[in-house]
């Protein structure tokens, strides 16, 4: 019997990589007359002309008053202090990039990680929520992982039967919808980030948002070192604003955001069909009503039955030119950073977390994009599979 090729001495079904972003931004000459004008009067920032009209449109388009930040990060900070968040506990899921608990200690709150109701929607589970509530509970932090969204309603009754703020960390969502609305006024407050890895791109960039007047003000004041009255500071704030450039670009982007999304929909089911054929495989979906943006396309790995684990297979498709990741690996209450919560039970975040990789969605993906990222992990499970047993 004549051994397998080895898959890494195989020419790469991808002739170029395909990496896990690929930003796609504007040409220069779309906003170029208008930078020119920002740099000749030096009107480049401090809330100027494109940053105050990419709000106004930004808060039409989502449909809720929106403030924009020079990052999501430090747009989810203020968001917190100005919903009230100072100390005590939030509950927040551990299935999440590290920024959503990193902010929540920043602000002088402690993370009480929650685990994810399932394999294919990773939302917070509201029965867990409930479960870890305490005298010292604060709020409720959601994550829209993947830009699937989280299911809003229930949390918002829980926080609401416990007089807890419900805050939503939708940094990857933005464009995500619910039953053709959408998301961004579902909560106290909502945040999203337009890094360049986002589907909804400005380089750096990001807003919040928020029908509470009040809560939004505060937002306001603190983006610009807490100044309310001139010169004057009601409280502490930082420097959270936009520059003029990232403004140019988003509004730009907004002109085909759309269509982009439409692709990224096209492209995940594209992927969804086949891969549903291959054994093992758990493919991310999204809730009954939802129409996500679909930032990555989560797929996890059951090796018992696929015939590679996860890195296995992560490794496997490096060598055909698929770039993937292990979003989000390892879960945040099992990172250095939060130790003492590492005896936390989340079997359902822990179980997804280390068997999970992040599919490639781009805003211009072509169906032969799709066709190889499937084809390389069909063809990763066919060489497990012929090669000779030890």
């Amino acid at each position: 019997m004549t051994a397998a090729v080895p898959l890494e001495s195989l020419t790469p079904l991808a002739r170029s990589p395909l990496h896990i972003v690929r930003p796609s931004f504007p040409r220069t000459e779309q906003f170029l007359a208008a930078f020119e004008t920002a740099l000749e009067t030096g009107q480049v920032t401090n809330n100027s002309r494109w940053v105050v009209e990419f709000e106004r449109r930004l808060s039409e388009y989502l449909g809720v008053p929106t403030l924009v930040f020079c990052n999501g990060q430090i747009g989810m900070m203020t968001m917190l202090r100005a919903a009230g968040i100072t100390g005590g506990e939030v509950i927040v899921p551990s299935f999440t990039f590290s920024a959503t608990p990193h902010a929540i200690k920043w602000v002088g709150a402690e993370p009480v990680f929650a685990d994810i109701l399932d394999d294919q929607t990773m939302r917070l589970d509201p029965d867990d929520v409930e479960r870890r509530i305490t005298e010292r509970t604060v709020a409720v932090l959601a994550v829209d992982a993947y830009g699937i969204p989280s299911d809003y309603a229930s949390l918002a009754r829980i926080a609401e039967r416990h007089k807890l703020k419900f805050l939503v960390d939708s940094a990857p969502s933005f464009g995500t919808r619910i039953n053709g609305q959408l998301v961004g006024g579902c909560a106290d407050a909502q945040m999203f980030s337009f890094h360049a890895t986002k589907a909804f791109a400005t380089m750096e960039g990001g807003c919040v948002c928020s029908h509470d007047a009040d809560l939004l003000a505060r937002v306001k004041a603190m983006r610009n070192f807490g100044q309310v009255d001139g010169a004057d500071c009601h409280e502490p704030g930082l420097n959270g604003k936009m520059l003029e450039i990232a403004a140019l670009i988003g509004l730009e982007q907004l002109k085909t955001f759309e269509q982009a999304i439409a692709t990224r929909r096209q492209a995940v089911e594209r992927m969804r069909t086949g891969l549903s054929k291959i054994p093992g495989l758990r493919v991310g979906r999204e809730p009954a009503g939802a129409q996500t943006n679909w930032l990555y396309l989560p797929v996890v790995v059951d090796a018992s039955e696929f015939g590679l684990d996860r890195d296995a297979l992560a490794s496997a498709l490096e060598t055909h030119n698929v770039f993937v990741r292990k979003y989000y690996s390892p879960p945040c209450h099992q990172m250095t950073a939060y130790t003492t919560q590492r005896d936390v039970n989340l079997p359902v975040t822990e179980r997804v977390a280390y068997n999970v990789i992040a599919l490639p969605v781009y805003n211009d993906m072509t169906d032969e994009e799709c066709d190889l990222v499937v084809s390389a992990i069909r063809y990763a499970r066919r060489q497990a599979q012929n090669r000779p047993k030890p």
